[in-house]
């Protein structure tokens, strides 16, 4: 395990905004824990009610044509669509769905299209709005809201611990060196440039999807403090087995490794799983330009300060 901790490089100030930002991703995934709990009791005592054979039979001939499994994929599918509205999915399933035995297509159509319409306002009723709608960012919405609040929401446990690692241990120096105003701009900024591009790329491919986390401004922090710290260097904790300690790396040798490895996936793989590979190659590209537009003032600083830093250590380890 090869963890970045923080900056060998003395702050100034408490990194404020950084530990708020950290605080409010802990704080919406309680929510959204909860949420999913009280969620998932109620698809699960829609989806456990009493219905005859043919009814279940409906649904799993939907599940068939959607290529999923279980009422609760299928009426996922139908009420939380982010393009479409649920009389319009139903329609499409009833057209594609393999005709009932003993009903002719059009009659079976009709039948399996109002049963499902049936379903739907029953589970409209009864079960609360997807838990993530409002916070996750759908790529063919363009949602400027979206685009930031999907930052603060994430899949586990484990995926927000180690956003929220690798982004204090990048961000703490980065706002320190800005200053909290240029850091809200910067989050903000690659924010939305995560956003738009991701939907740019989904357009251009045929394909939208779903993306929560922070770790595409994670990657942002990385960009940005390899700007405006090009000698700086990252503590890093590693450990195998019963080995354990620390390095010092430079933060470009840290921010080429995981760009570079993500440009890689980007270039060579279809299917990335459940990590949005996009946005880790376009948060740090956009960190780094928001750097260049906007802080080489703040870069110019950060250099002199680093370089009396090296000189300090150098008079220190020669006496």
């Amino acid at each position: 395990m090869f963890l970045p901790v923080k900056a060998d490089f003395p702050l100034p100030r408490s990194p404020i905004l950084t530990v708020l930002v950290c605080l409010a991703c802990l704080g919406v995934h309680v929510k959204q824990q909860t949420d999913w709990r009280e969620y998932g009791i109620a698809v699960e005592r829609f989806c456990a009610a009493d219905r005859s054979n043919l009814d279940r039979m409906i649904f799993d001939r939907a599940a068939d044509v959607l290529r999923t499994r279980g009422c609760a994929n299928v009426m996922f599918h139908i009420a939380n669509h982010p393009e479409r509205e649920p009389a319009e999915v139903i329609a499409e399933i009833a057209r594609e769905v393999r005709p009932l035995t003993g009903l002719s297509a059009s009659a079976s159509r009709e039948y399996v299209q109002r049963k499902l319409e049936e379903e739907t306002r029953r589970y409209l009723a009864r079960v609360p709005e997807d838990p993530d709608i409002g916070l996750a960012y759908y790529t063919g919405s363009w949602n400027p809201i979206t685009m930031i609040t999907s930052g603060f929401a994430h899949a586990d446990w484990l995926h927000l611990g180690f956003n929220l690692v690798f982004f204090f241990a990048f961000a703490a120096t980065v706002e320190v060196l800005a200053g909290p105003l240029w850091f809200m701009a910067f989050i903000l900024a690659d924010s939305w440039f995560i956003g738009v591009t991701g939907s740019l790329f989904a357009s251009l491919g045929g394909s939208h999807y779903w993306t929560v986390g922070l770790s595409g401004i994670v990657m942002g922090a990385m960009g940005l403090f390899a700007y405006l710290l090009p000698h700086g260097k990252i503590r890093c904790y590693y450990f195998l087995i019963v080995i354990f300690g620390s390095i010092a790396i430079p933060g470009w040798v840290l921010v080429a490794w995981y760009l570079g490895k993500d440009i890689i996936t980007l270039l060579s793989q279809e299917n990335y799983g459940m990590v949005n590979v996009m946005a880790h190659v376009m948060g740090g590209i956009g960190g780094y330009l928001f750097g260049f537009l906007f802080l080489d003032h703040v870069r110019r600083k950060a250099i002199a300060l680093q370089a009396d830093l090296d000189w300090k250590e150098r008079e220190r380890r020669l006496r």
